[in-house]
């Protein structure tokens, strides 16, 4: 099960055509409603008025609900596997979970709430959207509308953290600490893996460290050469990968060559802090073998080894 990025749609499951092509996974993926395409023109009027906000949590509920449905019909011989044009093409019970950027920030919560699957890959993943707008070089677009409507910059800010507890509903930041340990009930814990871009410049590396703090997650370590991050500590907090077989959580981060991120709550932007890598991941053959490996066997390795995983497929240097 695939979700998508943001205000997108379900055709994104495209991304992973390539691991149809060799023959080892097929996608699905239905749109993360409250956050897809046809949500947008919603969107604007809510961000006029956010009294309004509900009806976006409440369809984000609902497409959360939509991607467990999804999950049951690759799972259940009765679905997709009984029906000729699947024939083949369909292991009922064989379902994983892949999100990446906003699927990654909903997928943690579709993945918590989930008895359809039991391994997780969440690309450039975050936690907590009133954490994430104000350092997201996605925000400006949107934001534009939201200021007009609210043009003191100390409502602004009270605004995004209010509403955040709607927000909950629907993403990572009321599920994630059900994800990896303390289950719901009738729910099995899940193995996941994250995959974090250095610099990324649409998902804040500090949201995604929460969310890997959150879970329980270790790091790969070393995770970027010296004087790479401006953080006394890069990844406080987050302990070092043992890569044993007890490791059910893993935060991966790659260097792409983009500069360190801002230190404070402001998106990066081109030229000053380079090329984006946001999308990156797609691009570099470690981080889909490491991905494919992991939902195939559930086995979590270091494709980097004693060295930080570093990829020049942003310079095209391979």
């Amino acid at each position: 099960v695939y979700g998508h990025g943001l205000m997108g749609n379900r055709f994104e499951v495209d991304a992973l055509s390539f691991a149809a092509q060799i023959g080892q996974m097929g996608a699905c993926a239905t749109d993360e409603i409250g956050m897809s395409s046809e949500d947008i023109g919603n969107l604007a009027t809510i961000l006029t008025d956010l009294s309004a906000f509900n009806q976006q949590a409440d369809r984000m509920l609902q497409g959360l609900l939509n991607q467990q449905f999804l999950g049951l019909l690759l799972n259940h011989p009765d679905g997709f596997a009984a029906f000729p044009t699947f024939l083949g093409a369909v292991q009922p019970g064989a379902t994983q979970f892949v999100g990446n950027s906003q699927g990654g920030i909903l997928g943690g919560a579709a993945s918590a709430l989930s008895s359809e699957w039991d391994r997780v890959v969440l690309g450039v993943p975050g936690i907590g959207y009133s954490l994430l707008l104000p350092r997201s070089s996605d925000w400006p677009q949107f934001q534009v509308i939201f200021d007009e409507a609210y043009t003191d910059p100390v409502d602004r800010m009270l605004a995004l953290q209010l509403i955040q507890l709607l927000w909950d509903r629907g993403e990572n930041a009321a599920y994630a600490q059900h994800l990896t340990t303390d289950p719901y009930p009738g729910i099995d814990a899940k193995e996941v893996l994250l995959v974090q871009a250095f610099g990324d410049h649409q998902v804040a590396n500090v949201s995604t460290e929460v969310l890997a703090r959150t879970i329980g997650a270790s790091v790969n370590e070393p995770s970027l050469a010296p004087g790479r991050s401006a953080d006394t500590d890069a990844q406080w907090g987050i302990l070092p990968a043992t890569f044993d077989d007890d490791l059910t959580a893993l935060l991966m981060v790659w260097d792409f060559g983009t500069p360190a991120p801002p230190t404070v709550n402001l998106p990066p932007s081109e030229p000053e802090y380079g090329q984006d890598p946001h999308g990156a991941g797609s691009e570099e053959p470690a981080v889909l073998t490491q991905a494919l490996v992991f939902l195939l066997t559930g086995q979590l390795s270091d494709p980097c080894g004693d060295d930080p995983c570093v990829s020049g497929v942003l310079s095209g240097a391979g």
